[in-house]
């Protein structure tokens, strides 16, 4: 008797479990959707305030594209590459950053030995190897500059 009484309620379980499967398995699945919806809305403001963070990164501090390496050798005239690139174009505000790749010293200074206006706008001083020396550009302009220690090493910075 218990045994026919267990074999009914399980079966009246099976039996309404089945019945009820399609309005549960539609609850499980708007369920899954609203979480994904979420996740996938998680995951778009995260890459879009990455991107964000990149773009203001970009725009105040020093990248690839904000930055000039003294080349090695620079300190011999004939080497042909001193300050790379030779002119940087960036906008109003930007901070460029000078590396000394070379093994000598060298400056990072405004104007040129000609012009008699040396290191009127910025001046980094004597910058050992892998050294850096930055300077923020606050107005437009074009700024030349070069290295006092070796006066054929020119660069150029364009600002607008």
């Amino acid at each position: 008797m218990i045994n026919l009484f267990l074999t009914a309620i399980i079966g009246a379980v099976l039996i309404a479990g089945v019945a009820f499967s399609p309005l549960l398995a539609g609850q499980l699945h708007v369920a899954n959707a609203q979480g994904n919806a979420t996740t996938m809305s998680g995951n778009m403001t995260g890459n879009a305030t990455t991107m964000s963070g990149n773009m203001t990164g970009n725009g105040t501090g020093a990248s690839a594209g904000d930055s000039v390496t003294i080349s090695p050798g620079s300190s011999v005239p004939s080497n042909g590459k001193f300050f790379v690139p030779e002119t940087l174009t960036v906008s109003t505000g930007t901070t460029v950053t000078w590396t000394n790749g070379d093994s000598t010293l060298h400056t990072v200074t405004s104007g040129s030995a000609e012009s008699g206006n040396s290191g009127t706008e910025f001046d980094s001083s004597y910058l050992a190897a892998g050294k850096t020396f930055q300077h923020q550009f606050g107005t437009a302009g074009t700024f030349d500059y070069y290295c006092t220690l070796h006066p054929w090493m020119k660069g150029k910075v364009v600002v607008s």
